[in-house]
């Protein structure tokens, strides 16, 4: 149904965020704006802004932002429209009148998605049916329990035009049927048959859990393995993941998603409780797909099959999200033994074993550098040269000005370090500080430059910012210095603290000094923001420690070794805990 544009920002003028929202999270007023916490996720310390001026809220925490209608979708489980009506009725207004065209695509549309469920529903029907006892002794190898399959609302599909005489026994019009990409015509084009034959099949939702789609896989070998709906009018490939109603909650309640290649391989994690798994559809991953992830999730786990097939699928996402890279935004890759898949791994291994593998994921940089590395050779001064060239190239295709800057400064380092590890005697130019990318480091870096400009605020953090096992010398040094500085001098003002740190001090911190200075902030949004730091920075590190503990237990076993894993871990829970 078309909805004018002044009809919604009529109903955004007349009902507050604050009012609406404040029914069911207790929100606090500070000055122009309300706090509280989010309904999100669970957190312990309100990270949740509403700004009735603005007509939006933001959460800190999750990254969750919207207005009335995106509330009451994401939050309330609400379908759009519907959402529409609750708000007019809330505010006294009446829904708009319809044109009868607008009715006639609406009816459509109604129509095209009572085709999809009853075809899902014969589906069902047929695998657990007499004629499904191939399929169903299918998934039970695979591991697929009956619960499962009705919880994924799995059905089989039987070989002739059995779905089609059932669709036209319903009254269903077989050219629509077509269109929706269930039913074909025969070469000769005299009738119709089914589309999916002897296939499992697995339903495609979406956001409102209405089926939009199908995919069917064989179960024998042979070509193709899986076949998807075709492009209809319901169904667009490249805006959809697998399974996400299914995961969305898990996702945005643990602030993971879990993105692998197919069907069976989501409904396995999912079995197995890694319940934030999702799957594009038959595709490489798009744009599209990668922001959706984004909205509910900072940093989607890519976890590709183990193959060489898979290796480069995770590459080609890398190479689709360089661009559309922001602030806080990323994606992290797992890479699993050659030749498992997902599947394999809960199946032929253990939960356990998978979830080690997730632990030790690594960034979207670090994957980047390894196949610029393993792209381009820099064994002559020619190839370094063309080395430092592509990988210049590539970083410049990053949209985001800030994030930019921090991926040159980041492989202008690790460039530094490759080139001149075999000469330990030279030292980089005082002009061109090389910094370490330790775990948390780059965090610590920018708490210490908001420290610098708000040193009324950042006194409050220092203990803290002390007690974090801070692995780069140089900065717990600058720590101690200010830590000094501010205590001999209660109200020292930003340019004064500069200036009695010294001209090399802040130039190492020139970049993050700028960052901070760009963006004003009030005085609340600075303790907020240093809050967040101090807790990603500090699980950073552990993160880190424990893999490289890790690392050392799977060398040479000890029980000393595991337990203190197992306390490093209890710290990060910790952490999550306090957030």
């Amino acid at each position: 149904m078309f909805l004018p544009p002044s009809f919604l920002d009529t109903l955004r003028d007349k009902i507050p965020l604050s009012t609406l929202i404040g029914k069911k999270v207790k929100l606090t007023r500070r000055g122009h704006e309300y706090t509280g916490l989010c309904p999100f996720h669970k957190e312990k310390t309100a990270s949740f802004t509403i700004n009735d001026e603005k007509g939006f809220y933001h959460c800190f925490g999750c990254g969750a932002h919207g207005d009335i209608f995106t509330y009451l979708v994401e939050a309330e489980k609400m379908p759009f429209m519907e959402a529409v009506e609750h708000l007019a009725s809330m505010a006294g207004v009446k829904m708009p009148e319809v044109s009868p065209d607008q009715k006639r695509m609406e009816s459509e549309r109604t129509g095209m998605t009572a085709i999809m469920e009853e075809a899902c529903r014969f589906f069902q029907n047929q695998l657990f049916g007499l004629g499904g006892v191939r399929a169903k002794n299918y998934l039970i190898k695979r591991g697929i329990s009956g619960n499962v399959a009705k919880q994924f609302r799995l059905g089989y599909a039987p070989n002739g035009s059995a779905l089609t005489q059932h669709l036209e026994a319903k009254g269903f019009d077989l050219k629509q049927c077509q269109k929706l990409g269930l039913v074909a015509k025969s070469q000769d084009g005299t009738r119709f048959h089914d589309y999916f034959y002897d296939r499992v099949m697995f339903p495609i939702l979406d956001r409102r859990k209405r089926v939009i789609g199908f995919g069917g896989r064989m179960m024998e070998k042979g070509e193709p393995k899986y076949l998807n709906s075709p492009e209809t009018a319901l169904f667009h490939k490249g805006e959809q993941l697998y399974a996400l109603p299914h995961a969305i909650d898990t996702i945005r309640k643990e602030n993971r998603a879990i993105l692998v290649e197919g069907y069976m391989d989501v409904i396995a994690l999912h079995s197995a409780g890694f319940t934030g798994a999702v799957a594009p559809l038959g595709t490489a991953l798009t744009e599209n797909q990668i922001k959706i992830l984004w909205q509910s999730c900072d940093e989607p786990l890519i976890c590709f099959d183990g193959d060489g097939a898979g290796r480069k699928a995770s590459l080609r996402a890398l190479y689709r999200a360089l661009p559309i890279l922001t602030a806080g935004k990323s994606l992290r890759f797992v890479s699993l033994p050659d030749p498992y898949d997902p599947d394999d791994m809960i199946r032929k291994k253990s939960p356990e074993a998978f979830r080690q593998v997730l632990a030790e994921s690594q960034t979207l940089a670090d994957l980047l550098w390894q196949d610029l590395r393993a792209t381009y050779p820099v064994d002559t001064p020619e190839r370094q040269a063309l080395f430092e060239k592509k990988v210049n190239e590539t970083i410049s295709k990053i949209q985001d000005a800030g994030v930019r800057a921090y991926y040159q400064n980041d492989f202008k380092n690790r460039i530094w370090r490759l080139f001149h590890t075999k000469n330990k005697t030279h030292k980089p130019p005082k002009t061109q500080p090389i910094h370490t990318p330790v775990q948390g480091v780059q965090d610590i870096r920018m708490m210490l430059a908001y420290v610098i400009s708000y040193p009324e605020i950042g006194e409050a953090f220092l203990d803290d910012l002390s007690a974090i096992r801070i692995p780069d010398k140089s900065l717990k040094t600058l720590l101690g210095d200010i830590s000094v500085l501010m205590t001999e001098q209660a109200d020292i003002t930003p340019d004064e603290l500069k200036e009695a740190l010294g001209e090399n001090t802040i130039s190492d911190l020139k970049l993050e000094l700028e960052m901070v200075q760009k963006s004003a902030k009030t005085d609340d949004e600075v303790r907020h923001i240093l809050s967040c730091m101090m807790t990603e920075s500090k699980r950073k590190i552990l993160e880190a420690e424990i893999h490289e503990k890790t690392d050392s237990y799977f060398k040479n076993p000890s029980p000393e070794v595991w337990e203190s894993i197992k306390v490093l871990k209890k710290e990060i829970e910790k952490l999550c805990e306090s957030e």
